[in-house]
């Protein structure tokens, strides 16, 4: 039902007004006849239908009424769904005034704008009504075209006091609410930490006014307040218009209930198990199940079960319900005390009022968790017709599924009906009288199997009709829109109808009418669109069909290769602008047509196996939903031989005959490069020096030396640099170790010299003894025969080395001790 606008927004004030009278007029009319508003007909006289009257309001029981400005007073169908038809807004004096399109009977509803009215005031319908359903209409004739409606509203009572449990404690994990008896409004509060509270906006009349536990553990019995005292038992109290109830005290009974915990192997609690609590049939000897469901397990793995005390109780678990939030695993059905049949189960008895009867239950693994579909039957289940079940979509994929059609009669088991193991089960003469199932089951390796039925509908039984087969038409591609077809209902439904759309099994909210509109995403998709009518007692009407959107077109340029076509440059391929976006592009190189192996990349190096090829790239691309496509780029010249990188390179070391000197490359490229030396000395190539290292020689005495480096590499162009010259090379400078004497230190003895090694090898050594100071005439041997003259000297010797490009090196011994 629309709510209205304020008086301050005055286009609905005086709906018939200016140019929106006609259309809205008009439309009225339409809504009218289809409700059944008029008897027949509109009337051919212009008669003017006019509901019209005083609004006033009234605070207290005893108060006297007084008028109300600012209030909305409407007419609306005389049906279920209450649609708005016309309605003003009150003048100052509470006097109002419009018309409607036709004569008939209307439900009135009268209600405040905003502000301190309906702060104060409570919305009604006629005859003291909050809800529509039980209104009385009022009506405009032909005979009588002008009513005199004057809605009186009652302003809202408050309740206040204190909630305490039994041993006086105040309570504050409660809630209290005043929900009108005929539907409506529903006002609510919380006590303080004291556990006072005072609960405004309580709806006259007739209302529930009822505290309940909030704690999420079923600690506490609800109650109500029934006028006077707060009671055990669902009951309305009469509220007065204004009444101010005080120390309306409510004090909460304990709850006598079951308090089962299911957890896992692992001790963790487990959410959303189902539940069947059993109770004994002292009457008929029976254990009878509860009449609602399916009960899950909270969040906390909590089951909460009232209890009548004296009473014996069964409960069994089973880990079927898959409506909560995904898990997992699944687990195995037990029942309380840890066995598997209800009949097994241990009895719970709660023996005194109050009781909190424990029951843990630790549940087995049964295996991971899959994803059902929601089966749908549609079809018809009469006699010769065609019932078909689409399981929806399971999960994860693949889920093998098996079907088995089953009926029952009322208070029956279900019984399977042999050889109805397929998608579609044509119901027979002898089905007539039963309702009609559809059992799908999904089973995969390591995970729990599951079962969901769904009803067909009664066999035999009347039920609501479509007059031509359900059917979509329309073209199934993107921008396209899908229309269903399935004639005239009989009867025609209150409602809608409505309908429900599914893309690839998944229900899609863009639509709920009779057209889809068709997007890009929905390319390669099934679209479904689905149907339920009900319209109690017939049996429902359930339509389904299905298309398959056509995969879309992909926007595909010609690609280009930018790069230079010469071994080592990089090319890369330029797709161009794909679409829709995002497509994802793959990649493939080809020489002279044939792929290259690993040539997947948008960029490719050109090897040497390229050099006088033609290069293309083909780019492919892909979107679910739309058909692949490729294209490939034109192809590139000829590769070229590449060109390599080539430094000049440097020398190191000393210019001094007998160093090393090193050539220093630098970085070649595209690496790897192989690398070749010659070693040149004044400009002639060194026999031999083809080394990166090269150790100066007497002949390189005074020369200038340079070193070439040629780098070589398939499918380029050979190159060599030449160094800068060194400087002329010095002569080389001898190492000489100090000389020792070996040797008797007495005349007539013959003394050594160790010269130790000299290098580098081969050096000339000359020797000179000298006593004391002075040489020794013709002692120019490594050996020298002590004589009478050398008696009471020191001897000593002098090494000196020669070498061809070497400065010559002269080594003196330490003197010896004076001669004996």
């Amino acid at each position: 039902m629309p709510l209205p606008r304020s008086a301050a927004d005055h286009p609905i004030q005086r709906p018939w007004q200016g140019v929106w009278a006609w259309p809205w007029a008009v439309l009225a009319a339409v809504v009218l006849v289809a409700a059944g508003l008029f008897a027949g007909a509109v009337p051919a006289s212009a008669a003017t239908y006019t509901f019209k009257g005083v609004v006033k309001g009234k605070l207290s029981a005893t108060a006297t009424a007084t008028p109300l400005g600012d209030v909305w007073v409407g007419a609306y169908t005389n049906n279920s769904a209450a649609s708005s038809v016309a309605g003003a807004w009150t003048a100052a004096d509470g006097s109002y005034s419009f018309t409607v399109p036709a004569a008939g009977s209307y439900k009135m509803w009268t209600t405040c704008s905003s502000g301190p009215c309906s702060a104060t005031y409570a919305s009604e319908w006629n005859n003291n009504e909050s809800g529509s359903y039980n209104s009385t209409p009022v009506a405009v004739t032909d005979a009588a075209p002008t009513t005199t409606f004057n809605p009186q509203l009652e302003a809202y009572g408050t309740i206040s006091g204190r909630i305490t449990n039994q041993a006086g404690q105040p309570l504050t994990a409660v809630s209290v609410e005043a929900s009108p008896a005929g539907g409506g409004q529903v006002s609510s509060t919380k006590p303080d930490a004291n556990g006072y509270y005072t609960l405004g906006k309580v709806p006259p009349n007739k209302a529930y006014i009822s505290v309940r536990d909030e704690s999420g553990q079923r600690l506490y019995l609800e109650k109500y307040w029934n006028g006077t005292a707060a009671v055990d038992t669902y009951t309305t109290a009469t509220v007065p218009a204004g009444v101010k109830w005080t120390n309306a005290n409510f004090v909460m009974s304990n709850e006598t209930l079951i308090e089962a915990t299911v957890t896992g192997p692992d001790g963790a609690p487990i959410a959303d198990v189902g539940y069947v609590p059993w109770v004994y049939n002292d009457a008929t000897g029976a254990w009878d199940g509860p009449q609602m469901g399916p009960l899950t397990s909270d969040a906390n793995g909590k089951i909460y079960w009232r209890m009548t005390v004296g009473k014996k109780y069964k409960l069994c678990v089973s880990d079927t319900v898959y409506g909560g939030a995904p898990r997992e695993y699944r687990y195995k059905p037990e029942c309380y005390n840890n066995v598997a049949t209800m009949e097994a189960a241990s009895i719970l008895t709660a023996t005194s009022a109050g009781q909190r009867v424990p029951a843990a239950i630790q549940l087995e693994r049964d295996g991971l968790s899959m994803a059902p579909g929601r089966p749908y039957v549609y079809g018809s289940a009469q006699a010769g017709q065609t019932l078909t079940v689409d399981p929806g979509a399971w999960g994860p994929a693949p889920v093998a599924l098996a079907y088995q059609w089953q009926r029952s009669k009322e208070g029956a088991q279900l019984q399977d009906i042999a050889g109805a193991t397929a998608t579609t089960y044509v119901p027979t003469a002898a089905d007539a009288g039963y309702d009609i199932w559809a059992k799908v089951t999904g089973t995969k390796a390591g995970y729990s199997s599951y079962s969901e039925t769904v009803h067909a509908g009664a066999s035999g039984a009347e039920a609501v009709t479509a007059s031509a087969p359900f059917t979509i038409s329309g073209t199934p591609s993107a921008g396209n829109t899908l229309t269903v077809n399935h004639g005239t209902l009989s009867p025609v439904p209150d409602f809608g109808p409505y309908y429900d759309w599914f893309v690839n099994g998944v229900q899609d909210y863009r639509s709920n009418q009779r057209t889809f509109l068709l997007q890009t995403s929905d390319a390669g998709k099934k679209v479904t669109a689905r149907l339920s009518v009900y319209d109690w007692p017939l049996q429902p009407y359930h339509g389904q069909a299905s298309v398959t959107v056509a995969a879309g077109t992909l926007s595909a340029p010609v690609p280009t290769v930018s790069g230079t076509a010469k071994v080592g440059s990089v090319l890369t391929a330029v797709p161009g602008a794909w679409g829709p976006a995002p497509v994802t592009l793959a990649y493939q190189w080809f020489r002279a047509g044939v792929a290259v192996t690993g040539a997947t990349s948008s960029a490719y190096t050109l090897a040497a196996a390229d050099q006088g090829k033609a290069m293309t790239v083909r780019v492919t691309g892909s979107k679910a939903g739309f058909t692949t496509a490729a294209k490939t780029s034109a192809a590139t010249a000829a590769v070229a031989v590449g060109t390599l990188s080539a430094p000049v390179p440097t020398v190191s070391g000393t210019a001094k005959v007998g160093s090393v000197l090193t050539a220093v490359p630098g970085a070649w490229g595209p690496a790897p490069v192989t690398l070749a030396y010659q070693w040149f000395r004044a400009g002639v190539a060194v026999t031999g020096a083809t080394s990166s290292a090269y150790t100066l020689a007497a002949a390189d005495q005074g020369k200038a030396m340079t070193v070439r480096v040629t780098g070589s590499k398939a499918g380029f162009t050979t190159a060599a640099k030449t160094s800068a010259a060194t400087a002329a090379v010095a002569v080389g400078t001898l190492s000489g170790p100090v000389p020792t004497i070996s040797g008797t230190k007495t005349v007539g003895s013959t003394l050594t010299a160790v010269s130790g090694t000299w290098g580098p090898a081969p050096v000339t050594l000359a020797y000179q003894w000298f006593r004391g100071s002075t040489a020794i005439t013709g002692a120019t041997g490594p050996t020298y025969k002590l004589v009478a003259a050398d008696k009471g000297a020191a001897i000593k010797i002098r090494v000196t080395g020669t070498k061809t490009a070497y400065t010559a090196l002269a080594r003196y011994s330490a003197a010896t001790a004076l001669i004996g």
